[in-house]
């Protein structure tokens, strides 16, 4: 039967050229004989043709693309010849004689005379395994991290959905890990970027050889794995330390030999959440938790502490706005002379929150250091302590106190130094309260500092003195001018003798250095007789005065 048309010189020349195409062509009587196929067309499938043969029979059966078998009436050329028209945009598979599979678009179209009457049909077939290839190598791509070849997160998300579902019908538990290489970002900044992905990917390969779970990389140095066991209560601890000990051996690079360290935070199904979502942060509170703590730590989500640390947040967000606001107000207590006569005041951070009401300055000064807002507020109890103190006609102290975080800063004496010249306030009644604890940790920076504060004409006040270090040798190095006795001596004079002689040496000390020294926590009578007869300069405590605002003050400061 003729190709397309009638004189043989035109057949045998498009049948070459067809046999020149890579693609495997078929043509058709109108009954879906076959009447033609091209070289490409006996190697897609997998032997040769017979002409004349039901084109559905002659070489392959076809599949959809989901490997369902296709019906004969719904092959597409059957359905082009049927319905007289083209077909396009379907995917299919030829089920080869060895059982191999190719996809495969097939382009079936009928053919008419030039009256119009069907007289056969046209397929081209377009191997599509390449692009089935590539479209896989993406989806891998889009599910497997790149570096250790481990499921990503959004692979992790939809096993752990599906791992949830099949444990609520089961009556599982699970056990969700997140885990992290302790100081991996120092590892990385000493070693290279080489060697750190080598970590990785070694920590990566031990995760996945652990039987029965499933192992996720989530980003950067982060991995969550999932036991697949019905782990729960005691058993997730003790799933937990066999993970760490596993990951834990020593990562050989050449000849180089690292100690490796990881800490875990692990949530439980269904104790601690029924979602893939609340487990995978409840894992991740608990393993902040466990990184606070130091290095091979390992926390299982506790729902208390984690409200705690919800409040610390949500603290820390609210402190935030009130320190931007100006609604950390002051208070101030006054300081007193032997002979009764104010000398300055303290000024005391108070916070009124909205809904809390007030916030001892125990939990909202910690809360600052913890959420790098320390410095913000130091320097706003600074100015505003300043602005005040311009205010009053006697020329009083004000007494400031300088976290320790705030003095480590290099930027405190050029802060001083602003707000002095912003507010016009003479140094010399400016004192900046300081801890021992500043002067131990970098002795030559705290001199620097201390040096260039004390150039300015600021006082240096040593809190709380007698309670921590107490080391001699600064009290003689450091530029002081001010010790102040703690508060816990104080309260309990007349109650131990060591009170007694700690307080009595502390007084003789600073006068024989020429350091003027005060006592906080004044409340009794004998306390106050006590330090004046051993010649305290200035004393302060609520037997004296509470600390106030300004206003209540006006008639010590003059500024009524």
């Amino acid at each position: 039967m003729p190709l397309l048309g009638s004189r043989a010189a035109d057949n045998d020349w498009l049948a070459s050229v067809l046999d020149q195409l890579p693609a495997a062509v078929y043509v058709t009587d109108a009954e879906g004989r076959l009447t033609y196929f091209n070289r490409a067309a006996a190697e897609f499938a997998g032997r040769e043709p017979r002409i004349g043969a039901d084109f559905w029979c002659i070489s392959h059966r076809l599949l959809t693309r989901d490997g369902e078998h296709l019906p004969h009436d719904q092959c597409p050329m059957a359905v082009a010849l049927r319905e007289a028209r083209p077909i396009r945009g379907i995917e299919a598979q030829a089920e080869r004689p060895d059982g191999s599979c190719i996809p495969f678009m097939p382009f079936p179209t009928p053919l008419f005379d030039g009256g119009g009457r069907l007289v056969g049909g046209f397929n081209l077939l377009v191997d599509i395994s390449e692009r089935k290839q590539a479209e896989k190598r993406i989806a891998d791509l889009s599910c497997n991290d790149a570096l250790t070849g481990l499921p990503n997160r959004f692979a992790l998300r939809s096993y752990l959905a599906e791992r949830i579902e099949r444990a609520k019908r089961e009556g599982e538990s699970l056990l969700v890990m997140r885990i992290d290489p302790d100081r991996f970002k120092c590892f990385n900044d000493e070693y290279g970027q080489t060697i750190g992905d080598g970590l990785l990917i070694e920590l990566a390969k031990r995760l996945g050889s652990i039987e029965g779970t499933f192992a996720a990389r989530m980003g950067a140095d982060e991995f969550v794995l999932v036991s697949r066991h019905s782990l729960g209560g005691e058993h997730g601890v003790l799933q937990a330390e066999q993970v760490r000990s596993a990951l834990q051996a020593d990562f050989i690079n050449g000849t180089a030999r690292h100690a490796v360290s990881v800490s875990m935070g692990c949530a439980r199904y269904p104790q601690d959440s029924d979602s893939e979502t609340g487990l995978l942060d409840a894992a991740n509170a608990a393993l902040r938790l466990a990184k606070t703590e130091g290095r091979s730590r390992i926390r299982m989500f506790d729902f208390a502490e984690q409200e705690r640390e919800r409040e610390r947040l949500d603290l820390r967000a609210h402190l935030r706005q009130a320190i931007e606001t100006g609604a950390i107000l002051l208070h101030y207590q006054p300081q007193f002379r032997a002979d009764g006569s104010v000398v300055g005041f303290e000024a005391l951070a108070r916070w009124r929150h909205p809904t809390r009401g007030v916030v001892s300055p125990s939990l909202f000064i910690p809360a600052a250091e913890e959420g790098g807002l320390i410095a913000a507020l130091g320097a706003h109890v600074l100015r505003a302590a300043c602005r005040e103190a311009v205010r009053w006609k006697e020329p009083l102290r004000v007494s400031v106190n300088i976290s320790p975080l705030e003095f480590a800063a290099d930027a405190l004496p050029g802060l001083v130094e602003e707000v002095l010249i912003e507010t016009g306030l003479d140094p010399e009644r400016l004192e900046l309260e300081i801890t021992e604890g500043v002067m131990v940790t970098d002795s030559d920076r705290a001199m620097a500092t201390l040096s260039r504060l004390r150039a300015l004409g600021v006082r240096i006040a040593l809190d709380d003195f007698g309670t921590g270090y107490s080391s001699l040798s600064y009290l003689h190095r450091f530029p002081l001018t001010t010790l102040k006795i703690d508060r816990s001596f104080v309260a309990t004079l007349g109650v131990t003798l060591e009170a007694v002689a700690i307080t009595r040496a502390i007084i003789q000390l600073g006068h024989a250095l020429g350091i003027e020294v005060v006592a906080e926590g004044v409340e009794t009578p004998e306390q106050l007789d006590f330090l004046i007869c051993e010649g305290c300069d200035s004393t302060q405590g609520y037997l004296l005065g509470r600390p106030l605002d300004a206003a209540a003050y006006a008639p010590l400061t003059g500024s009524a």
